[in-house]
């Protein structure tokens, strides 16, 4: 059985189980995506809630999404079942998490007492199912092949088809719903297009079930237990953590005021909020199709310097959208298509660097903190966002924003205004604590030489900087 065999030597898994594992992110991305970037505006300008009022619930639900995910890994990690330890989670709360994410459509509307509960609880419901599914598939990656090359087809497999879920519902969702729903501001089309939505991404999630089969079993012996203490003190010496952690967060709540505003944007100012959903989806593309380059940048001018550099295109197409008319489609998306340039160094940078910070933690104080570090990461993203969203939708209403009117043109310059300084700012602060970041290739592999030799030698851990 594949539980007794050794470490070194894997199972081979072919491509098509390696593409029905990776696809279950395609089917997580629908979700994720959806929520992500129409869901505000749903509750806005579908239901009617006043921006104030939906931007805190999207704010709360995050939020508790956050806290629920080491909830969800903790128990996931203790589960031992004939199915295996993460794929019971897909399989039977995949099918839930499909009606859970069409209820979140459903509802009372308007201002009402029980549209607003209604639009809390449904979401919180849904945060909870859907890290119920995606923490375990997160961890199953890790549970299915010890191989470093099969890993890394795996992870290539799930980012293609994590990429295409983001290009289809930013570019499809608006004009989709509408057609479905004979416009924009009818839910019936976001009824059905959450019900496909939900069916598609079920069938992938359970493809993931099948392409796992027989592969989700333990790997060698469980690390040692360290005393919790020892974990914060690590954590607390890690200054690469501290500064990354703060450059992300920074950058998560900044950034919302930019993206989440895109589609009031081109309704109100453009007059045309299809081409938002036109916008948000050349934005996917661009940042899917320069993704590679920057994988390259990393290679050729470090990864510190490549989110330097990667600012650069980000600021330019902030710049340009502050400056230009903004009747102007085309010149329009020529700023969308810098910031994406843009945001895919980001994005690139992010996961290459953090796995970096947890051997600068380990070389620090000798404990090593994987798990932490990157659950921390996570809750501090995830928290950024949620509280992104729930300051945008109190400036929406404090600069006099009501759905679904023509607005006045104060308050189309304020949402321009918004949509400007706390992304420029933001990039800017970002940028400057990556500018103090301390690891670069030839210090990373002086940590790993010098961790392993401690290992075998007995050498207590660095104290430098």
């Amino acid at each position: 059985m594949l539980g007794n065999i050794p470490v070194t030597a894997p199972v081979r898994i072919s491509a098509a189980r390696k593409l029905a594992i990776g696809v279950g992110d395609f089917g997580c991305n629908l979700y994720w995506q959806m929520t992500q970037l129409y869901l505000l505006f749903f509750y806005t300008d579908v239901i009617g809630l006043p921006a104030q009022t939906a931007g805190l619930i999207y704010m709360i639900a995050l939020i508790w999404d956050a806290a629920m995910d080491p909830v969800v890994g903790l128990i996931a990690d203790r589960t031992r079942s004939r199915w295996g330890r993460y794929r019971p989670y897909l399989m039977f709360g995949g099918p839930l998490l499909a009606p859970a994410f069409v209820v979140l459509f459903v509802g009372p509307t308007a201002q009402a007492f029980g549209a607003v509960a209604f639009a809390l609880i449904s979401q919180l419901a849904f945060r909870s199912l859907y890290a119920v599914v995606a923490i375990p598939y997160a961890s199953l990656f890790a549970r299915v092949t010890t191989d470093s090359a099969q890993r890394g087809d795996l992870t290539g497999f799930r980012m293609v088809c994590g990429a295409l879920a983001a290009i289809i519902v930013a570019a499809l969702t608006l004009p989709l719903a509408t057609a479905l729903g004979g416009g924009a501001e009818s839910r019936t089309g976001w009824v059905i297009l959450g019900a496909v939505y939900g069916a598609i991404a079920t069938l992938c999630l359970l493809m993931t079930v099948w392409g796992s089969r027989g592969l989700d079993t333990a790997h060698g012996a469980p690390a040692p237990r360290r005393p919790f203490t020892e974990a914060m003190r690590s954590l607390a010496s890690n200054r690469a953590l501290h500064l990354l952690l703060a450059a992300i967060v920074i950058s998560s709540f900044s950034t919302t005021m930019f993206s989440k505003n895109l589609l009031y944007y081109f309704k109100y100012v453009v007059g045309d909020a299809s081409l938002g959903s036109a916008g948000l989806g050349i934005m996917a593309l661009t940042i899917v199709l320069t993704t590679p380059l920057w994988a390259v940048a990393l290679r050729l001018i470090g990864k510190r310097n490549t989110w330097l550099v990667g600012a650069v295109p980000t600021v330019a197409g902030l710049v340009f959208w502050h400056l230009i008319d903004g009747q102007s489609v085309p010149m329009l998306f020529s700023a969308l298509v810098l910031q994406a340039i843009g945001a895919a160094a980001y994005v690139v940078c992010f996961w290459s660097m953090l796995p970096d910070t947890v051997e600068y933690g380990e070389w620090r104080s000798g404990v090593r903190t994987e798990s932490l570090v990157f659950g921390l990461t996570v809750l501090g993203q995830k928290v950024a966002l949620g509280l992104g969203a729930g300051v945008l939708g109190v400036a929406l209403t404090h600069i006099g924003y009501v759905p679904n009117i023509v607005q006045s043109a104060q308050t189309l310059a304020d949402i321009k205004t918004l949509m400007f300084w706390p992304p420029l700012i933001g990039t800017l602060i970002a940028a400057s604590l990556i500018f103090f970041y301390p690891i670069n290739r030839r210090a990373h592999a002086q940590m790993v030489e010098e961790i392993a030799a401690r290992a075998t030698n007995d050498i207590p851990p660095s104290h430098q900087a």
